[in-house]
């Protein structure tokens, strides 16, 4: 009896350092693509984005050409970073719930935003280049219309069949209202990232009432 409880505090030991072992990485990773995209925003800011390249990326970066290749595919995803996720298994609740569903909706990007840990200073660098590479916008309208996408497929099993329309365009102004809050947030420091959803339900509310 005791030899199997010490197994057992071995395994579970065992596992519990797999585990650390693996979020040390999954941080190491995360903080090596974050040095990279404000590499390529502070190269963006100061040559100008059509002067940058992966080449000077990397160099700004300190890494190599190759290991920028590892984390992004080319400068435009350098400088937008990591584009946000929406995991719809774990997002399946909002189907069956029966809150408000400018709420659940608000609680489902907030979570999303917990997962993409959001950076003020980077929100505002990106800002600052739009004016300058239009296509960087085309790129992160299309990010922002996967997860409208993916959005408006949970909606649609949640109003029913033949709401996949009506669910769409939710999902749209939802994904409207994250990106007006995310840029409130960058430009407010008294706001925190929990304050964002409420402030995309607010937005919500207040086109449900202009259009009514």
């Amino acid at each position: 009896m005791i030899l199997r409880s010490v197994q057992c505090l071995l395994l579970l030991h065992e596992e519990g350092a797999r585990e650390m072992s693996i979020n040390l990485r999954d941080r190491r990773r995360q903080q090596t693509a974050k040095d990279i995209q404000l590499a390529a925003l502070r190269l963006s800011l100061s040559l100008g984005y059509p002067a940058v390249t992966t080449d000077s990326i990397a160099v700004e970066a300190g890494i190599s050409p190759r290991t920028f290749f590892n984390y992004y595919p080319n400068k435009q995803a350098a400088v937008l970073g990591e584009p946000p996720s929406l995991d719809c298994d774990c997002a399946a609740w909002i189907v069956t719930s029966t809150a408000p569903l400018r709420s659940d909706l608000a609680r489902l990007l907030g979570s999303m935003l917990e997962q993409k840990q959001l950076d003020r200073q980077i929100v505002r660098m990106i800002e600052q280049i739009w004016d300058s590479a239009p296509e960087l916008m085309t790129i992160f309208r299309n990010s922002m219309d996967n997860i409208a996408l993916a959005i408006g497929r949970l909606l649609e099993a949640r109003l029913g069949p033949g709401r996949q329309q009506e669910a769409m365009l939710v999902a749209e102004l939802a994904t409207h209202a994250l990106s007006n809050a995310v840029r409130a947030w960058a430009a407010d420091e008294t706001m925190r990232v929990a304050d964002i959803p409420p402030l995309i339900e607010r937005q919500m509310a207040e086109v449900g009432r202009l259009v009514i």
